[in-house]
């Protein structure tokens, strides 16, 4: 049975920025009642302002996912506003690029502090309250790159391949609860600021692979599974395609489209190392500007990934033997 979100209470992750702005967004269109999360107050209470002049009840609670107590203060607030807790949205997250030598070893273990143990926090507390009341949906947000690998980002990379595993393990633990259910949401490229905000330690201006989707895309699909839970659900044609081909042809997805993604994620122009939005928040607009602003460096993007990607059908030239 489908769940009524008028007056549904949801919890939001991640919720300054990208995905989790929209998804903060559409549940306000639905009259949901809201409590956001993220790591920058102002972004935060202007994001929870935005909902409330959309009618819905809006709570805004500064909360780092990586710390498991704070993440449980933010279901206790949002059980002490409204009485419960019907869906739980685990949004937050962020990416860093380059080899995995390169990568320090405090900004590879945050982006797996954040996008998956965040993410266990999230569904700890939130579970408790699912048990207590025999009912409710917990979302997991993994990605397209949760199913197939590239090089140069492992630790996003790993990170929402344990996403997936780890929601998988939780519906099994759950078959003796039916009325609670967790899905999985794996959108590919989103035009969001995570890419200009990423960490950066491959010394080239860093960018997304077209087709990108808009977050308001992934946000209403959000919202839909929010009222009819799946298991898994794939944003994307491009992201199903990548999904099979990953998996029935794992050789030539290594020979093509992994050096492609290493080929259209760099652009020409050499950039500084940074930890960008990793260790600390940096941006917070709901969208990264690249189907606007940026159309021709997509394009480039998007001919480097083919021009590669093709080059890896080529025969490869025999070794000679020595004598």
């Amino acid at each position: 049975m489908a769940r009524d979100l008028r007056g549904a209470v949801v919890v939001i992750t991640g919720a300054s920025s990208g995905i989790g702005r929209a998804t903060a967004l559409a549940f306000a269109h639905e009259g949901a009642r809201l409590a956001l999360a993220a790591r920058a107050e102002p972004p935060l209470q202007e994001v929870a302002r935005e909902c409330a002049d959309l009618g819905s009840e809006a709570l805004a609670l500064v909360t780092d996912v990586r710390d498991e107590d704070a993440v449980e203060r933010l279901a206790a607030h949002a059980v002490r506003r409204f009485g419960r807790i019907d869906v739980w949205i685990n949004d937050a997250g962020v990416i860093a690029y380059g080899r995995f030598e390169d990568l320090p070893s405090d900004v590879f273990r945050a982006v797996i502090e954040t996008n998956l143990l965040g993410q266990v926090n999230g569904a700890r507390a939130a579970l408790r309250r699912f048990r207590e009341q025999n009912d409710g949906t917990l979302i997991t947000v993994s990605s397209v790159w949760g199913c197939v690998t590239s090089p140069q980002v492992s630790a996003y990379v790993t990170s929402k391949f344990a996403v997936r595993a780890f929601s998988d393990c939780l519906r099994h633990e759950l078959a003796d609860s039916p009325r609670i259910r967790v899905a999985t949401i794996l959108p590919q490229a989103v035009d969001t600021p995570i890419f200009a905000h990423a960490a950066n330690y491959s010394g080239r201006h860093v960018r997304p692979i077209p087709p990108l989707l808009d977050p308001t895309q992934v946000a209403r699909g959000i919202v839909q599974c929010a009222r009819s839970p799946a298991r898994e659900v794939t944003f994307g044609r491009l992201g199903r395609m990548l999904e099979l081909f990953h998996a029935v042809a794992p050789r030539i997805y290594g020979r093509t489209i992994a050096p492609g993604f290493a080929a259209g994620s760099f652009g020409a122009a050499s950039a500084a190392r940074t930890a960008g939005s990793v260790l600390r928040p940096t941006t917070h607009a709901l969208r990264g500007g690249w189907k606007s602003a940026h159309r021709r460096e997509l394009i480039r993007a998007l001919v480097a990934t083919a021009v590669t990607s093709l080059r890896g059908l080529l025969p490869r030239p025999s070794r000679s033997r020595g004598s």
